[in-house]
């Protein structure tokens, strides 16, 4: 009987095929990532949208309320979601939220909270409500009484207006480039 000394042979990956498999890895891994920052850039406008669509809507019920919009004088804006406008549509213990808000109705609640100042939700502390991107919104309305709104100029050419509109509230958001400049990353109530 013949004994042999040698091992079976062993089929394993050799340089050249574990190469070919990370380079291949590597092209899909590249391909994949912009798809991914696309999607997450839109999952953050519907989000945008969402809360620019329940301010709006607070602010609608406020006005339903009480008859005026939760701002003093008669400036249609912008006004900023600041501790001033929040207070007020939280029904916050405060000097503003308590002469504007009597009944002490809470019109909105923050969804998110944010643990920063310029990150996205709202931040307890300052009371800024900032969007997806940790800017803070924009809010127009209509406080003296006209049935129209003087918007940022970037939207009445989008609407054929110079800049007057027929709507009670506007509320806005800069978008991914946080400029209030181009149209197609601006996300506001009425898109």
């Amino acid at each position: 009987m013949k004994i042999s000394l040698r091992r079976p042979l062993s089929r394993a990956f050799t340089l050249i095929e574990l190469l070919v498999v990370i380079s291949i890895i590597a092209v899909l891994a590249s391909i994949s990532v912009p798809v991914t920052k696309n999607v997450m850039n839109r999952a953050r406008s519907a989000t945008v949208q969402n809360d620019c669509m329940q301010l709006q809507n607070a602010i609608k019920g406020f006005y339903n309320e009480y008859y005026a919009y939760p701002v003093r004088g008669d400036s249609e804006g912008p006004y900023e979601t600041n501790s001033d406008l929040m207070d007020v549509l939280m029904s916050a213990d405060s000097a503003q939220a308590d002469d504007l808000n009597r009944r002490k109705i809470p019109f909105w609640e923050p969804s998110k909270m944010a643990k920063k100042e310029n990150l996205p939700g709202f931040h307890p502390d300052t009371g800024r409500l900032n969007d997806a991107w940790g800017q803070i919104y924009e809010v127009y309305m209509d406080a003296d009484d006209d049935s129209s709104l003087t918007i940022p100029s970037i939207y009445g050419d989008k609407f054929g207006r110079s800049g007057r509109i027929k709507r009670p509230i506007f509320v806005h958001s800069s978008g991914q480039d946080k400029k209030f400049d181009a149209i197609k990353d601006n996300v506001s109530s009425w898109d």
